[in-house]
């Protein structure tokens, strides 16, 4: 088992939204930004130990969000031009590099605000309760983030350098993985349109 359930938090929020009318990371939602939400969601499951990776348009996002303020170490990888796997490897080399041993990373997007603390909250007991070496999130053809890699598979992750992001582990270790169905919560926004549609049912006053 992973007993201890003793987990570091790495939310993803280097890409540029070049599909978007704007800086997804800092769009309205609920009363501050995606970005912030996401942060809030997770801040009520777990107080500590959370990190997050920027890239493009750093400094405004963190200026924006106010991000110095809030309870989150912020790494910031000069090659998120190189695509997820380059921003995933770059954070978990740095978490792994920490005084403090992790017995997994979750690793999360910014652009998913529907997941709720509770649906995170189950993905950290279902890895704590389990052997397996991975929790991941399922979705209509695959597995996907949210998901959590236990320390030793976190390690491969370091080697990713591409725009594939952690699919292949999963693929790799598919038949030892726990996969979880969020429902209608698994939602990216990619689009402005996506985004408008979004806002507009979950944003009423």
């Amino acid at each position: 088992m992973n007993s201890t359930g003793n987990i570091a938090v790495l939310i993803m929020a280097a890409g540029e939204s070049s599909r978007m009318k704007g800086i997804k990371q800092i769009l309205p939602w609920k009363g501050s930004t995606l970005l912030v939400h996401t942060l809030k969601t997770l801040l009520r499951v777990q107080k500590e130990h959370l990190f997050m990776v920027l890239g493009a348009n750093s400094e405004l996002i963190k200026t924006e969000s106010e991000l110095a303020s809030k309870p989150v170490t912020l790494l910031k990888n000069e090659r998120w031009q190189n695509g997820l796997g380059s921003s995933i490897s770059f954070g978990i080399d740095y978490v792994l590099k920490q005084q403090h041993r992790f017995d997994g990373i979750l690793i999360c997007l910014a652009d998913q605000p529907l997941l709720t603390s509770a649906y995170y909250t189950e993905m950290l007991a279902l890895f704590k309760m389990s052997s397996v070496p991975i929790v991941a999130t399922k979705y209509p053809n695959k597995s996907g983030v949210p998901a959590i890699f236990s320390r030793e598979l976190a390690r491969e992750l370091i080697h990713l350098d591409q725009d594939y992001g952690a699919r292949y582990l999963m693929s790799k270790y598919k038949d030892k993985m726990i996969v979880l169905d969020a429902g209608g919560q698994i939602v990216d926004i990619d689009t402005p349109e996506t985004y408008t549609a979004l806002y507009q049912k979950h944003n009423k006053n």
